[in-house]
């Protein structure tokens, strides 16, 4: 049964759902929100030694290096708009405080979806929206971090775009081309005698052996 027949979706029309789904999950609106979080991820795990991690105040006090001697004003500019504030609040209810852990498990779970294409679509789907959610409010929530980052910015986000596309297996195989590529099984060939030869369509040679069948005459003449 293809299409719909009694109210219930056919083969055709699941299959071409999934796809959609599979397609939104890995396309470029999620992507982008997802190289977005990829690039603070990277920006505050390299800075949180020195200023603050993601979610955490700057110790009263505390002297920071030079590349950061204006995270702390900004900081405090920011708090003053009532934007910021939503998006820190958000961002730490959805991470249930745990911001840091969140973003990880977002940029992880973006990298998961894209890694396995044969997974259940609904999940993945899910996983792909949450993520990409989280990782615009985080990155919202997180613009200290991101002007903290300069002229390097634009570096964190080509390589978190390069990590999310080469975390898919379609990119190896463009890169590999033909090599690694498992042959399919209607593609069983063999070099004889009278040149390249095919199995039927639909089975392979030994099926195809298997299928020969000799006439009686032959057994009764011996």
């Amino acid at each position: 049964m293809t299409g719909r027949a009694g109210g219930r979706v056919g083969p055709v029309g699941g299959g071409r759902a999934r796809a959609r789904l599979r397609a939104w999950s890995v396309g470029w609106t999620a992507g982008a929100a997802h190289t977005l979080g990829a690039a603070l991820l990277m920006i505050t795990e390299c800075v949180r030694q020195d200023v603050a991690g993601l979610g955490e105040k700057v110790p009263p006090g505390a002297e920071l290096p030079h590349y950061a001697a204006g995270f702390r004003h900004l900081v405090d500019v920011l708090d003053g708009q009532w934007w910021f504030r939503a998006a820190e609040d958000v961002r730490d209810a959805v991470a249930f405080g745990e911001p840091r852990a969140a973003l990880w498990a977002a940029v992880c779970a973006a990298l998961v979806v894209r890694g396995n294409p044969h997974g259940p679509p609904r999940v993945q789907g899910l996983l792909s929206l949450v993520g990409a959610f989280y990782c615009v409010v985080a990155a919202v929530a997180g613009l200290p971090y991101l002007a903290l980052a300069g002229p390097a910015l634009p570096f964190a986000l080509v390589i978190g775009a390069v990590a999310l596309v080469v975390a898919a297996p379609g990119w190896w195989r463009r890169v590999l081309g033909s090599e690694g590529r498992r042959p399919e099984p209607d593609a069983c060939r063999y070099e004889g005698p009278k040149g390249r030869y095919a199995g039927p369509a639909g089975h392979s040679v030994a099926s195809a052996a298997h299928s020969v069948r000799l006439p009686p005459s032959t057994f009764q003449d011996q």
